[in-house]
């Protein structure tokens, strides 16, 4: 039985509106053994956050079955007004399982995914911004550099496949040193990886030096475009494990958009283990920065290649599977 009418059937709602949205899925069961250092990452990642965003972003949270202590935590920035989502999974569902519905049940147009154990450095936004209004083809872009990370990046390899043939850079000409290896480090590689990247190996770029093909632990996607591609099955990998190229590369290049990379580091990857040092000098180089009040919808819509239009996909695969065969990319 209903008495009465309902106060809101007529109401219009004074909606707060943003064009861009970083996502954080995160998994912090208790602070032993693997997780023991990871909660003072994720503080550090949020306080950098936090400080690098201008008025229209907007953040969601997503505790994938973290211990009360880390829910506790993120309640507490929902309850502040420093996020305006926070999502408590009862179980842990995996990392693309968390951000995939959320991606799905926003309405921004751009979406940044970003790992719990990334420090976001002052002028990411900006340079996310700027990649995406210099180079009307991008639909993913990454705030660090990813040399040679060409896997699932067809769409973009063919569309420039003559920079890759005559117009190829030296990685030490575009790339910082100590960016390279200081994510090297982050993801335990050797060093010898980096001093091979950084003196012997060659990059392809786009418009300001932006390297062709991108990583994905903090990354911006054109939410309408990747969105249509992703599969609407669940993954049942809980973390990487080649989901991000199910769910993120794959469904990004079948767009025909490109997969660019910053030529230098605008955030960092800090693991699950805190440099203290570095993480406070790094927090107290933000204490007086603020971000300008652009808008991601500023941003001009999307355009793909003629190229790209008329190639089917799985064409354009093969085509580059055969060209890194023989050693032309």
């Amino acid at each position: 039985m209903r008495i009465g009418q309902n106060p809101n059937i007529s109401k219009e709602l004074e909606l707060s509106k943003s064009s861009h949205r970083v996502i954080i899925p995160i998994y912090i069961p208790n602070e032993e053994g693997y997780f023991k250092g990871s909660f003072d990452v994720l503080k550090v990642c949020i306080q950098s956050l936090l400080a690098t965003i201008n008025s229209d972003t907007k953040i969601s949270l997503i505790s994938n079955a973290s211990s009360d202590e880390v829910n506790s935590y993120i309640r507490g920035l929902f309850e502040a007004g420093k996020i305006d989502r926070a999502v408590f999974n009862a179980d842990n569902v995996g990392k693309m399982n968390a951000i995939i519905p959320e991606a799905r049940a926003s309405f921004e147009d751009f979406i940044t995914y970003a790992d719990a154990d990334v420090f976001f450095d002052k002028g990411w936004l900006k340079q996310t911004f700027s990649m995406f209004e210099n180079v009307r083809n991008a639909g993913l872009v990454s705030m660090n550099p990813t040399p040679r990370n060409l896997a699932r990046a067809d769409s973009t390899v063919l569309d420039n496949l003559f920079t890759f043939l005559g117009a190829m850079k030296k990685t030490k000409d575009v790339c910082s040193y100590d960016d390279l290896l200081h994510f090297h480090k982050s993801i335990d590689r050797d060093l010898s990886f980096t001093e091979k990247m950084f003196h012997h190996s060659k990059v392809a770029c786009v418009g300001e030096n932006y390297i062709i093909g991108a990583g994905h632990f903090c990354c911006t996607v054109v939410r309408s475009q990747v969105l249509r591609k992703t599969p609407l099955e669940m993954s049942n990998i809980a973390a990487s494990g080649g989901s991000e190229n199910i769910y993120l590369d794959t469904p990004m290049d079948k767009t025909g958009l490109w997969r660019l990379s910053s030529p230098k580091a605008f955030v960092w990857h800090m693991g699950n283990a805190l440099d203290t040092d570095w993480a406070s000098w790094k927090l107290k180089s933000l204490e007086n920065f603020f971000e300008g009040n652009f808008k991601f919808s500023d941003i001009p819509p999307r355009r793909r290649s003629l190229f790209s239009r008329l190639i089917p996909y799985a064409i354009k695969t093969r085509l580059v599977a055969i060209f890194k065969k023989i050693k032309w990319i």
